[in-house]
């Protein structure tokens, strides 16, 4: 007894000295644990521990397959502590591995050459299992050794069909000269015809000016020869009344004469007078000798006396009495000839005037006469020309028909030449390929032929040259989508498979039903994974395949592998060729998308749409008859991923077009960076585009509470990688779901940029709490389709042209918006409700869009018996383009096609109108500015069908196209009368001009306009809006400018305008807001405009016409007013719908989309 207590001291102290020389061994190997960690490979050592029994199997998956240890260094770490608890053996064993498999990492540790004595295998499995154990390595060997045989192999093919492709670039090269040599000689044609041309151009310039000076000089001298013909005859004129008044004192001078020849002579006048005085003297004599006889006579003599007195009185007063009466014949004589003196002077005033005008109207008549002359000459001159004008016109129409016919003909012969030489280098290209698949036939046949060990198992070979059973010709050409394989090759080759590594299982996700991704995109994430884990694949051989056929394809090769099993202790054979081919682990190609996740309550609730398909349930319903037609399934498909591609890019966005702006970094902005995956479930936000973004709650414990990020933050910007994309994104004046919808989508690190605003923080709480606000979004849009509360799951009924203020994006945390209807007139809320999101109503929108255009393509078919081949036929290509690329192919071709018929049907105004409802209106705002659908699509399909060209068409359409169903709007108010655009344009003068003569001057007034010259319109042009324009003359403009309209609106009037509505933007950009008034004419109506056109039109014209200016309503950036067709019978009852119309949108509030200015 008392020597037990001592042996039991020397076992202890025997097992501390083995204990410290352990401590002293992997003291060693710890000294040395980088290096051996970063070149170690644990998959290399594992096999050799097992096999001397120092780890098992589990220790062997915990190192290689635990998921705690993602890198090498970290399992090869594991497996140094692994070996660190077996003690010396495990020790011994670790170096003996490494002096078979890192000798030099052997000598670091030890300090010794290796010997490879292998002294623990022979302990542990005898020379048998050491001699298993080489073999097996052999075996590896050779198995490297064919795979680097088979990748040089692959190599040399891979080079000679580099070589082919060079050849066939070198034949395209050749080709492309010869086109290049002929551009540059047509080019150098073209400078020729033009360099003459521009000859030819200034030849008749210079002409035209010499035959326009002529004219001038022509227009003078007719001009002074005129003005002294008007000369002539005015000296003429004088001329004549000089010679009538020179005849009349002439004649005046003879009388004159003649009465003084006439008259008596003094002498006589004097004998008169004499003679006078003596008959004076007898009577004074004989009266004297009277009256003293009258004293001396008896009466009886005085009897007598007084009777002879008596009659001598008598006597007396009849002489006075003839005396009186030849003095007044004489006065009368006097009288008649001062008469006929007047009277002969005014005749011969009047043979004066009549002589004057008679040689003015022999004037006049001759002037006439050169007149008449000058006209017939200018007739007989027009004439001339008139003719001319007809023959050049008849040449030139001749020329031109020759011209088309030649340039007819060049292209058939250019098009023959082309094809004649497409044709050629098809022929070497098939001949190349020919070649080359020999080559590649006969290195084949010789690498079946290479010898391989005798001990190989089948497993292996099967396992690395695949399934060898040759394939149909339909097979073929199923795994084979490539533009290399010519149709005859199955004919004369057998199928070439090259090898292919077991697909991990891992890296395919079954779709959902409401998943928003499509079998394309799925397609594509197998093509991408099949072309990194298999080298000779083609790079479009598994788009085509769908997710489920894939999936099904892969269970036969998981059940007929045998290397999916683990095997027992000691590993065969099978075992160690599985951990060799196992050394890099697989990582899964396919991630699940994170925009999957809040996306199911955007989609339609359809049962069937569910079921189906992806796409909206207006082109599956149909979809038979498109099979029925030609478009099968796959082509159905991407015309529906085409219509998903323009939504759901993105939420709503009014921050764009608001007041909002990205703050700059200031003293009180800080930023912090953290990893965006998963950042949206660690916080909360509050707020909106109206108030900021806010941290409301933040996840205690995560990332972004230690990144620094608390509860009262005020988000500003976020730059990341948003969706796939660097991009910057500011946060402070989105909209809450915006806010969310980035932070969600954001991946790896990104950067926060935030203030600390705990103020406006709580004013926001306090704000909601009282019931103010519901969060801080707050903004109007106006709808562009009906939304009806029954059928799109919403509580809000509203209409197209509709404004609502929308109080929250994310009301109740589901994809709904909480908006009110405001009143037209005092900009108030009115009832509130819910509407869909800006996503769903984009899918609702797209639905209109799609149930219309079926409806109308399978109307158009029936009223025409055209199938929807056949239509599509009429934009299809002779020849379908090359499918080398694997982003073009002739089923991509064919439904890009199909879909550019569809946004053409869509543009026809006819169509439109014709079946579109009152709950089936929608408003479709073109990616253009100018350009409409119609065009649009047009140049997309004639680009995709007649040029061939590598684009995504997808995206050439979408540019075209924008599915808007809100837009954001901004109120204005105007204190002053607005301006009035009427539409149809055609009826706006008639329209002017009966209110302006109903009794309406005091109200309504028409702009005038300037009349400028050339160089001032030019002028005004660069510097000012111009609303209307037209050439008087060759050098005088009439225009209408804004202050025009403006001078009319400071008299309190409305401005009534002849114009188009054309010109409202530019009105609108002068912050002049105009009233547009619609006209409604419908096939009921159409009668009652006949008085009101200002020249006649066919009725059909004139509805063509009126539908046109309808469509084009709706690019406007307001809103219009609208008199229906059945809210007048006459005139004057539309003249007072006018007035009351016009009165009405004075008091309505102005919104405008600033988006489409």
């Amino acid at each position: 007894m008392p020597g037990i207590p001592g042996e039991g001291l020397e076992m202890e102290d025997y097992m501390e000295t083995l204990k410290d020389e352990e401590d002293a061994l992997w003291e060693n190997v710890e000294c040395n644990r980088h290096m051996l960690s970063r070149y170690i490979n644990p998959a290399k050592l594992t096999p050799y521990l097992r096999q001397c029994k120092v780890i098992d199997e589990q220790d062997e998956d915990e190192v290689l397959s635990a998921p705690t240890l993602p890198s090498k260094i970290n399992r090869a770490g594991r497996l140094l502590d692994i070996l660190h608890t077996k003690g010396q053996r495990g020790y011994v064993v670790f170096l003996e591995s490494l002096e078979f498999y890192y000798p030099e990492l052997y000598k670091l540790v030890t300090g010794k050459e290796p010997t490879r004595r292998f002294s623990t295998i022979v302990v542990e499995e005898g020379h048998e299992g050491l001699t298993h154990f080489l073999m097996n390595e052999v075996i590896k060997l050779q198995q490297q050794m064919k795979a680097k045989d088979l990748q040089r192999c692959e190599l040399l093919a891979k080079a000679r069909q580099l070589e082919d492709e060079k050849k066939q670039l070198l034949l395209t090269r050749v080709e492309l000269q010869t086109f290049q040599d002929r551009y540059h000689k047509m080019k150098e044609e073209r400078d020729g015809y033009n360099d003459e041309l521009a000859k030819v151009k200034d030849d008749n310039y210079n002409l035209a000016m010499r035959y326009a000076q002529l004219s001038e000089e022509k227009n003078m001298a007719v001009m002074r020869s005129r003005d002294l013909q008007l000369e002539i005859d005015q000296l003429k004129h004088r001329l004549n009344k000089m010679e009538e008044e020179c005849k009349l004192e002439r004649n005046q001078s003879l009388k004159l004469k003649n009465d003084i020849e006439s008259r008596p002579k003094k002498e006589q006048v004097l004998e008169l007078e004499r003679e006078n005085e003596m008959l004076k003297t007898k009577i004074q004599e004989l009266q004297s000798v009277i009256q003293a006889g009258k004293r001396s006579l008896p009466d009886s003599d005085k009897a007598i006396l007084d009777i002879l007195e008596h009659d001598r009185k008598e006597a007396l007063e009849d002489r006075q009495e003839l005396v009186n009466k030849i003095y007044n014949l004489q006065e009368e004589v006097r009288q008649a000839e001062e008469l006929r003196d007047k009277y002969l002077e005014e005749k011969e005033d009047l043979e004066l005037k009549c002589s004057t005008l008679g040689k003015d109207c022999e004037m006049y008549k001759h002037r006439m006469n050169t007149v008449m002359l000058q006209l017939e000459e200018v007739e007989r001159e027009r004439d001339q020309a008139f003719h001319s004008r007809d023959e050049a016109q008849t040449q030139y129409s001749q020329c031109l028909l020759e011209k088309d016919k030649y340039r007819k003909q060049i292209r058939e012969l250019e098009e023959r030449n082309d094809e004649m030489r497409i044709e050629m280098v098809r022929r070497e290209a098939c001949i190349v390929n020919l070649e080359s698949k020999l080559r590649r036939l006969s290195r084949e046949n010789n690498s079946l032929d290479q010898s391989l060990p005798r001990n190989l198992p089948a497993a292996i070979i099967n396992q690395n040259f695949g399934d060898t059973s040759p394939r149909t010709n339909g097979q073929e050409a199923d795994d084979s989508s490539t533009s290399e394989d010519s149709p005859e090759d199955s004919k004369y080759f057998l199928p070439y498979h090259p090898p292919r590594r077991r697909m991990n299982l891992k890296g395919i996700q079954l779709q959902r039903t409401k998943s928003p991704i499509s079998l394309k995109q799925v397609s594509d994430v197998q093509g991408k994974g099949s072309e990194d884990d298999c080298t000779g694949c083609s790079p479009g051989s598994s788009r085509s395949l769908p997710a489920t056929s894939s999936f099904c394809d892969m269970q036969p090769h998981r059940s007929r592998s045998s290397l999916m099993s683990t095997t027992a202790e000691p590993p065969g054979t099978d075992s160690i060729v599985r951990r060799c081919k196992e050394d890099m682990p697989h990582r899964s190609i396919v991630e699940e998308d994170n925009d999957s996740g809040g996306f199911d309550a955007l989609d339609l609730e359809d049962d069937s749409h569910e079921r189906c398909s992806f796409g909206p349930p207006s082109i599956h319903s149909s979809s038979s008859s498109h099979q029925s037609e030609g478009l099968d399934a796959y082509d159905l498909e991407q015309v529906n991923l085409m219509f998903r591609k323009f939504s759901l890019e993105r939420p709503f966005r009014p921050s764009v077009t608001s007041g909002g702006h990205v703050r700059g970094p200031g003293a009180s902005v800080q930023h912090t960076t953290l990893s965006g995956d998963g950042l949206v479930g660690q916080l909360t936000l509050l707020g909106g585009n109206a108030r900021g973004s806010f941290i409301h709650t933040v996840k205690p414990g995560s990332m972004a509470e230690k990144a620094g990020l608390h509860e009262g933050h005020q988000l500003l910007l976020l730059e990341g990688c948003i969706r796939g994309e660097k991009q910057s994104v500011p946060l402070d004046a989105c909209t809450k779901e915006e806010a969310r919808w980035t932070i969600q989508r954001c991946s790896g690190p990104v950067t926060l940029h935030y203030k600390v605003n705990h103020e406006g923080y709580r004013k926001l709480l306090k704000d909601m709490e009282d019931g103010v606000i519901t969060s801080g979004d707050s903004f109007y849009i106006r709808l562009n389709l009906n939304i009806s509360s029954q059928l799109d799951a919403c509580s809000l009924s509203l209409r197209c042209d509709d404004v609502v203020h929308v109080h929250d994006t994310m009301y109740q945390d589901r994809h709904e918006w909480l908006c009110s209807r405001v009143d037209p007139f005092t900009d108030q809320d009115l009832d509130m409700g819910t509407i869909p999101s800006y996503s769903r109503a984009q899918q609702l929108l797209l639905v209109k869009l799609q149930r219309l255009v079926h409806r109308g393509i399978r109307e158009e078919t029936d009223g025409t018996h055209h199938t929807l081949r056949t239509l599509r036929n009429t934009l299809q290509p002779e020849e379908s383009p090359s499918t080398s690329d694997p982003r073009v192919s002739p089923r991509l071709s064919r439904a890009s096609f199909f879909f550019g018929q569809l946004l053409q049907f869509v543009s026809r105004s006819e169509n439109k109108y014709k079946r579109m409802n009152s709950n089936e209106r929608v408003r479709i705002i073109s990616g253009g500015p100018l350009g409409g659908l119609a065009r649009s699509s047009l140049d997309a399909t004639k680009l995709l069908a007649e040029k061939h060209e590598e684009l995504d068409p997808e995206n050439e359409l979408s540019k075209n196209l924008s599915l808007t169903p809100y837009s954001l709007v901004r109120a204005f108010h105007c204190e002053r009368r607005r301006p009035v655009l009427f539409t149809p344009t055609v009826l706006a003068k008639t329209l002017v001009q009966k209110l302006l003569n109903s009794g309406g001057a005091m109200e309504f007034t028409i702009c005038k306009s300037d009349i400028i010259t050339r160089d001032e319109f030019l002028r005004k042009q660069k510097t000012e809006p111009i609303i209307y324009s037209r050439e008087k003359n060759a050098n005088t403009f009439e225009c209408i400018v804004p202050a025009n309209i403006q001078a009319v609106a400071a008299k309190n009037k409305h401005c009534l305008l002849e114009v188009g509505i054309g010109c409202v933007r530019d009105l609108i950009r002068c912050r002049i807001y105009p009233i547009v008034l619609l006209i409604r004419v419908s096939e009921r109506n159409i009668k009652r405009f006949r008085k009101l056109l200002p020249r006649p039109e066919t009725e059909e014209e004139f509805l063509r016409v009126c539908r046109l200016k309808e469509k084009e309503l709706e690019a406007l950036p307001c809103l219009y007013a609208t008199v229906e067709a059945d809210a007048w019978s006459s005139v004057e009852e539309l003249l007072r719908v006018l007035k009351d119309k016009i009165a009405e949108e004075q008091r309505k509030t102005i919104w405008v989309d600033e988006d489409q200015l």
